[in-house]
């Protein structure tokens, strides 16, 4: 009679196995990309549109993309949702005065950006919470439309994070025509990459952007995470000319829409 350590350990082997020919399809596959494309900014001027839940994320997980996305001359915009109220644990500030700091934390790391075109929501933790859909945000967006749209992975292990993908794929099931590429970042989950930036040029304006989020470094050494996190996702660039880049889960929104659902 099989013992359950004996029944626990074969169902584990079965699970590798599994994994393991899934891998061996995957890598013999030829429509597959394995490895992630490299993203350029030599094409056409597009418009994009970032959603950053809290004052800080555009920065963590796209920033050095986004400054070259200013450098081509692309159109970029910021849409930031959240009031930032629920990210500082000071008993010696009110509501309003964490509001505003965080919010002139944003429009610093922006102006190091190089971003004018940039929006806030400043909606309540609670909308968060219970998931509330901000309809006039969204319909702001589908007006202005956009070409590539970035936001934090569907992947990403924040809840906040996860609930604004909600939004952003309940916009798309109610507006076929709205269907930009989508660009989900990592910022507290590494990514299954399918896209990778080269940002060892705009490093430095992306480090200078991170410190404007004094706030949050304070609790966190942001810095030294993701700086640790870009410079490890060179290595999909490949030889050594790349030193710092930033991996996406690039997706036609049709894809994103398909998995999102699924998923979420």
């Amino acid at each position: 009679m099989i013992g359950v350590r004996q029944l626990l350990e074969r169902l584990s082997a079965g699970k590798l196995r599994l994994r393991a020919r899934q891998l061996a399809e995957l890598a013999a596959n030829p429509h597959v990309t394995v490895y992630p494309r490299e993203i350029t900014f030599d094409g056409p001027a597009q418009r994009v549109a970032v959603l950053t839940p809290h004052a800080d994320d555009e920065t963590f997980g796209a920033g050095g993309t986004l400054c070259r996305h200013i450098l081509a001359g692309d159109a970029v915009r910021v849409m930031l949702f959240s009031d930032n109220v629920a990210s500082i644990e000071d008993p010696n500030l009110s509501e309003a005065e964490k509001c505003t700091r965080r919010e002139s934390e944003f429009l610093r790391a922006m102006d190091l950006l190089e971003i004018r075109d940039v929006s806030t929501l400043r909606l309540r933790n609670s909308v968060f919470e219970k998931g509330v859909y901000p309809e006039r945000a969204f319909s702001a967006l589908i007006e202005n439309e956009a070409d590539v749209l970035y936001l934090p992975s569907l992947f990403d292990n924040h809840h906040d994070h996860r609930i604004l993908n909600k939004w952003l794929l309940r916009t798309m099931r109610d507006h076929a025509n709205f269907r930009p590429v989508v660009r989900g970042f990592e910022v507290w989950s590494p990514l299954p990459a399918t896209a990778v930036t080269d940002i060892s040029k705009s490093i430095d304006r992306k480090r200078d952007a991170m410190r404007c989020y004094q706030s949050q470094q304070d609790a966190i050494d942001y810095m030294h995470h993701i700086e640790g996190l870009n410079a490890y996702r060179a290595i999909t660039l490949g030889g050594r000319r790349a030193r710092y880049a930033e991996a996406f889960l690039e997706l036609p929104a049709d894809v994103y829409l398909e998995l999102g659902n699924s998923y979420l």
